[in-house]
């Protein structure tokens, strides 16, 4: 892949215009316009003053660079100046997969099939090129168009490129999908994101977290036993292929896990699975589970945000 001059000038090829599709601590989201093709696009703003360490947004936009996959959403320039860095995107005009799920009122088990099926594909790519992507997470699967499942996988913020047969060290993640390889701090491998893929199958099923707890403390002592209940009536109709398939991904042991390739041959995803709609309750399930998710989202910024003020003092 080709990319201008991260020097240049961005309105030399995109217009910005005002709409805005995301904002959080140190970065907004807005839609720009190729000014030679007309396409739209994402573009990330993010205020280089307010990032902690600097490193990180070279390691995601690093890996954005190098990776070119269907299930992936493809980054398309970086321009760099001295206050901003500017990160041009493809535009996901069907926007957060779990906004589509509740909006369409009927989901099933072959939506989840279909769904985990491209994710598995996107994290054997990763991993065959020694990527691990460290925030796997229903908010970070974004929609191809309005109406569809067609997901990519986004958000590269907190990914790493691992050393031939390297381990990484550093606790990161979203405290609902951390692995327990993350919490023992003793180094983990492209495992932890098989962890996370178990996690997002469970929620997919069933609209719960399989671990939940009132406090961080509570919540890593239930990852760490690593202990599955098919919740009811949640789990009453979902297929035993289903449950078996989480069964191998939630495991503590990240060596007895399946990796993304196995995960693609589970009868599962290769098998034909049913179209009858979930329960009801799913959709009230999804919604709460969604909430309690972007609190903690927000308690960690507002956290990381007190760290940053505190560091600078």
């Amino acid at each position: 892949m080709s990319f201008p001059d991260p020097k240049s000038d961005i309105e030399d090829y995109y217009e910005i215009t005002q709409e805005v599709l995301g904002q959080g601590y140190f970065a907004v989201v807005k839609v720009g316009v190729d000014k030679k093709t007309k396409e739209r696009v994402a573009i990330k703003f993010v205020k280089k003053s307010l990032v902690e360490k600097e490193e990180t947004l070279t390691n995601e936009i690093q890996i954005l660079s190098k990776i070119d996959h269907p299930s992936i959403v493809k980054m398309k320039a970086v321009f760099d100046t001295e206050e901003t860095l500017f990160i041009v995107m493809e535009l996901m005009l069907g926007g957060e997969l779990y906004e589509e799920i509740v909006k369409r009122k009927t989901f099933s088990e072959k939506d989840a099939s279909d769904i985990m099926k491209q994710l598995f594909s996107a994290l054997a790519y990763l991993h065959k090129m020694g990527i691990v992507h460290r925030d796997l997470k229903l908010e970070n699967l974004l929609l191809v168009a309005p109406s569809t499942l067609e997901v990519k996988l986004a958000d590269f913020g907190l990914s790493k490129m691992l050393a031939l047969d390297g381990e990484a060290i550093t606790a990161c993640g979203t405290p609902f999908y951390v692995a327990p390889d993350i919490l023992k701090g003793i180094g983990y491998d492209s495992a932890v994101d098989m962890w996370a893929t178990g996690i997002l199958l469970y929620v997919l099923l069933s609209g719960r977290l399989p671990f939940a707890a009132d406090s961080d403390t509570e919540l890593f002592k239930l990852i760490l036993a690593g202990n599955v209940v098919w919740k009811s009536p949640q789990f009453d109709t979902v297929s035993d292929e289903a449950k078996d398939l989480i069964s191998n991904l939630i495991v503590v042991e990240p060596s007895d896990r399946l990796t993304a390739e196995n995960a693609l041959k589970h009868p599962f995803i290769t098998g034909n699975r049913s179209k009858t709609p979930l329960p009801d309750l799913f959709f009230e399930d999804i919604k709460q589970t969604s909430n309690l998710n972007k609190e903690m989202i927000k308690k960690k910024q507002a956290e990381s945000k007190e760290d940053a003020f505190s560091d600078s003092e």
